[in-house]
């Protein structure tokens, strides 16, 4: 199979990828009673384009040589971070991946595996550029998607200026894969998506926030210019963090249906809701949040739809099902996913919107670079 490529970021900024280890140790993991909660995020940013400092810190490493969340051994580099591009996903979670699309019976093979692991991004493994505090983004994906899944968003955003964090939520994941080799497979929600996986996921995103705006983070973040933006649940999830944490000055809601008490309370701050599949007459309470959140809204609002599009126009896989061959012509469920639209322009209509948003509401100085 031809190597697969993601769509080129827009903005004039080359982009820098690390990943981040974290431990929360004032909360139990709800998937593994008696273990601290874990997670991953995956960080992007601008870097300059010609500099080459010598080496980029190698993972998270701690002293006594194990891997630990956090930390990092002293002198681990890599010789030449200009020729190292970061990679897309280890082999084993893009099997998780995979599987998550899979019909029932059907087994995708180690060829699918590998060119969906080996995907080209355009990120690079080089620490961020200057120390001018820049506007963050976090971003929340779908239930069952993962971090890396909106990597065409996050460098588009990261190359016009952003300091980008996407969380990867584990065992709500398709699976996250940590730095000492543990694996953490997606559990499938019964009855309690709005009182496990929700909070969950908020508790999460606060996480990654905080310890992107303490001492020793790896950016530089302005803290009075914070957005978030979710796909689907992660969608939710970000409207929720909005109702509960005063630092954050815009959100973006992509798809979805929204839950939990911000339906009730509304949100002071802008708001974007960008639709990316039409009402579907066999499941009208699909959008009953957005029409619950709509007059409770109290600042900059706008809602809008990006005609065509499909569910997973905001991902990576609006431009690689195809190529991947898990897109065909005509299939209801294919409609659904990613629209009628050619493959990857759903994608890039999604990325203008969401940069032109934060943009406007967070950062408009990079209304430039646009």
């Amino acid at each position: 199979m031809t190597a697969l490529a993601l769509p080129s970021p827009h903005g004039p900024h080359q982009v820098g990828t690390q990943d981040l280890w974290l431990l929360d140790e004032d909360r139990t993991d709800p998937w593994r009673q008696g273990h601290h909660r874990e997670l991953m995020a995956r960080l992007w940013y601008p870097v300059e384009p010609d500099a080459v400092d010598g080496g980029v810190p190698v993972g998270a490493v701690g002293c006594g040589g194990e891997a630990e969340p956090g930390g990092v051994e002293p002198g681990a580099v890599e010789p030449d971070p200009a020729a190292l591009p970061a990679g897309y996903l280890p082999p084993e979670v893009a099997a998780h991946v995979l599987g998550m699309w899979a019909e029932e019976g059907e087994e995708f093979g180690p060829d699918l595996h590998a060119a969906l692991a080996g995907v080209r991004v355009h990120a690079v493994r080089r620490p961020p550029a200057g120390d001018r505090p820049a506007p963050l983004v976090l971003l929340s994906p779908g239930l069952g998607e993962y971090a890396a899944g909106l990597t065409a968003l996050a460098e588009d955003l990261a190359s016009r200026g952003f300091l980008v964090a996407a969380v990867d939520h584990p065992y709500d994941a398709a699976a996250v894969r940590f730095p000492d080799g543990t694996l953490a497979p997606h559990h499938e929600p019964g009855d309690d998506l709005e009182t496990r996986y929700l909070p969950t996921r908020v508790a999460d995103l606060r996480l990654v926030l905080d310890r992107l705006l303490a001492p020793g983070s790896p950016l530089r973040v302005d803290p009075a210019r914070i957005g978030a933006a979710g796909h689907s649940l992660g969608g939710a999830a970000v409207a929720e963090l909005a109702r509960t944490d005063p630092r954050l000055c815009a959100v973006a809601v992509l798809d979805g249906s929204l839950y939990g008490e911000v339906l009730s309370t509304g949100l002071d701050l802008p708001v974007l809701l960008c639709g990316l599949t039409p009402p579907d007459p066999d499941d009208p309470d699909v959008l009953a949040g957005w029409d619950a959140l709509w007059p409770r809204l109290r600042g900059p609002r706008r809602r809008t739809t990006v005609e065509g599009a499909g569910h997973m126009s905001a991902t990576d896989f609006d431009a690689l099902a195809g190529p991947l061959g898990l897109r065909g012509p005509g299939d209801p469920d294919d409609v659904f996913n990613f629209g009628t639209l050619p493959e990857g322009h759903g994608l890039a209509r999604v990325r203008r919107e969401l940069a032109e948003f934060l943009a406007e509401h967070t950062a408009r100085d990079l209304r430039p670079a646009l």
